[in-house]
């Protein structure tokens, strides 16, 4: 099954999933938590490897992978 997201603006702004939908046309909503919408609400995005290491440098391991 498909799932639908919503954008709302007004008293309730951000990114819903919609969760139900009931036969009179409510709708039960859920926050968005995709990764990629959560970046997007703070204008940032997914860093890649190269810039990770440049922002962050090695991090120390624990040889696991």
């Amino acid at each position: 099954m498909e799932v639908s997201r919503v954008s709302m603006t007004g008293d309730l702004v951000g990114a819903y999933v919609v969760e139900e939908r009931w036969a009179d046309g409510r709708l039960v909503l859920r926050p968005d938590l995709r990764v990629e919408t959560i970046l997007a609400r703070h204008s940032e995005k997914e860093l890649t490897r190269d810039e990770f290491d440049r922002r962050f440098g090695r991090l120390p391991t624990d040889d696991e992978g």
